[in-house]
């Protein structure tokens, strides 16, 4: 009779081997992509962030079943250079795009200083993620808002559809742009099955929703009109409008799930920027769209990847929308360029089950003006401004924002003890930003703007110094 440890031992290999297998990143196969990317969602604005008013059961379903990220953040506060940034993988000085539209928004006279000009094109020269996924034979679509310049087809993308021939949310056959864009996303999904093709497929996915104008289906608005709000969430037409995103996401895992390839795809469900102060409140985090306070930057996310990413987990490392970019790399099994600077990092360790990056600090550079709307004036640093030019800097539990008006005018760091320049916060204890600790934790500030300063020399972040000549009101020593 034969000894047993021989087949015993070949099955543990088996086992081993079907053990690694189910890693992220590990499978033979290069994933399909599926980045589903929302417009103006905040933190709170889905039901497994909490939310009772808005109904989004499918999207919860799939955070249930994978990843769910409590502190991953746009890179920026408003929509367009938080789509650079993600695009690029580079944070803003590196592109040039700060803002939507011009940097000098609202009223001059309140403006104290000239702020750097706007940008609102990436160079061709910035690899963007579906060219650089080329060599690893990805078609790709960029279907929906793209607001970078250019073209999707001239940076990378083998497909391009925006919104075109809808005014505001509906075109003039009725057509909400939710539903067309979905369908879209459902056709290049059918249409480059990799079961057909023998090539991997990346689809960003950029919904128009839930931007302003705030409009939505008559059948769903007539369902909240039955439904009592909370405070913060009260909006039906607005909550319709989420709604219309759920079915979207279920729409688009239905057609993986029945083409039989959702085991090797990887979906993420990712937000560009806070919610809108107007219409949603994203409590306890303070303030909203527009400000680089946590509610202005922090964002519902979650991955999901049957048979990869374990289900019913969550991430509390601090993410951003750069790290995108590394983590599509690693995935597909392309090297990082060595002659293109990518300023995230891969979070393939994080969804294997890791619990750090071991990453120093996450920064914003927001060297412009944002106007105030109505809505969150009081969690706003004043009433006439979302965001004036600042900086900020994330480093562990600590979050530190560097107002560029009192820094150049009051002096820096040599003033500082008399100046409101800065604002320190530990998350940890205090997430809705409420105490600055600034003129307390004063070794902890220090800290923090070294970090930030040097980060700005070494990216050569534009600082505005110019001071504003239509500015009325008292510039300290001049």
């Amino acid at each position: 009779m034969r000894p047993l440890y021989p087949f015993i031992l070949i099955l543990l290999l088996l086992a081993a081997g079907a053990f690694s297998s189910n890693k992220v990143g590990e499978n033979k196969a290069k994933p399909n992509i599926v980045f589903i990317f929302i417009d103006d969602m905040g933190w709170k604005d889905v039901g497994f962030m909490g939310s009772e008013f808005y109904e989004t059961p499918h999207i919860d379903q799939l955070a249930k079943k994978g990843m769910v990220f409590t502190q991953a953040y746009a890179n920026a506060a408003n929509c367009a250079p938080t789509r650079a940034c993600l695009l690029s993988g580079q944070y803003s000085p590196r592109h040039g795009v700060y803002t939507v539209a011009r940097s000098d928004r609202g009223d001059p006279k309140d403006r104290r200083l000239i702020p750097i000009p706007n940008s609102r094109t990436v160079p061709l020269e910035h690899v963007m993620i579906a060219e650089a996924l080329k060599p690893a034979g990805y078609r790709s679509a960029a279907i929906g808002k793209w607001n970078v310049g250019n073209s999707p087809e001239k940076q990378g993308f083998d497909l391009g559809i925006p919104g075109s021939g809808f005014q505001g949310h509906f075109n003039d056959g009725g057509e909400y742009l939710t539903d067309h864009l979905t369908e879209k996303a459902v056709t290049f999904i059918q249409d480059n099955n990799p079961e057909k093709t023998g090539d991997p497929f990346f689809l960003y996915l950029a919904h128009y929703a839930v931007h302003t104008p705030i409009q939505a289906k008559d059948s769903l608005i007539h369902k909240y009109e039955q439904k009592e709000g909370s405070q913060e969430h009260n909006n039906t037409t607005y909550a319709a409008m989420i709604e219309s995103v759920d079915q979207s996401v279920a729409r688009i895992n239905g057609i993986l799930e029945d083409l039989g390839l959702i085991e090797n795809t990887l979906l993420i469900f990712f937000s560009d920027n806070g919610g809108h102060g107007t219409y949603t409140s994203q409590k306890p985090l303070r303030g909203g769209k527009g400000m680089y306070y946590e509610g202005g930057v922090r964002e519902p996310m979650f991955a999901y990847w049957p048979g990869k990413i374990k289900a019913g987990t969550v991430c509390e490392e601090p993410v951003i929308g750069i790290d995108f970019y590394p983590t599509f790399l690693e995935l597909s099994g392309v090297e990082k360029p060595t002659d293109y600077v990518l300023d995230g990092r891969s979070l393939v360790p994080l969804l294997n089950g890791e619990k750090t990056l071991d990453r120093d600090a996450l920064f914003w550079h927001f060297p412009a003006y944002l106007q105030s709307y109505e809505g969150m004036k009081k969690e706003s640093r004043d009433t006439l401004f979302r965001s004036r030019p600042v900086s900020v800097i994330r480093k562990g539990d600590w979050k530190l924002l560097q107002f560029h008006e009192e820094w150049v005018l009051d002096g820096g760091r040599k003033n500082l003890a008399e100046s409101n320049a800065v604002e320190l916060y530990n998350l940890a204890d205090d997430i809705g930003e409420t105490t600055n600790l600034a003129a307390v934790q004063v070794d902890k500030r220090d800290e923090l703007l070294d970090d930030l300063i040097k980060w700005q020399e070494e990216i050569d972040a534009p600082i505005p110094r110019e001071i504003n000549p239509e500015y009325v009101g008292k510039v300290k020593g001049k």
